[in-house]
């Protein structure tokens, strides 16, 4: 249950930075010049690879449900 919790919340939070940061990127409120849009640009992209390998962790931890799920839903 722990580890759980503390992997939705690494989840939640690089999510909402990379939600965040793209929607900064995408309509160009950045101010700053350059330097300012690379910081953002290097927050979203780091924030998306720690999304991704969250992501890989948590159906690693629930694949004997993913298992159990698809066998209902599809059948033996």
């Amino acid at each position: 249950m722990k580890k759980n919790f503390w992997l939705d919340v690494i989840l939640f939070v690089s999510g909402l930075i990379c939600i965040v940061t793209g929607i900064i990127l995408d309509f160009h409120l950045v101010e700053g010049g350059r330097e300012a849009r690379r910081v953002y640009k290097l927050a979203h992209t780091y924030s998306g690879y720690v999304m991704a390998v969250g992501i890989l962790i948590h159906l690693a931890w629930h694949a004997g449900w993913i298992k159990s799920a698809a066998k209902k839903i599809f059948g033996r």
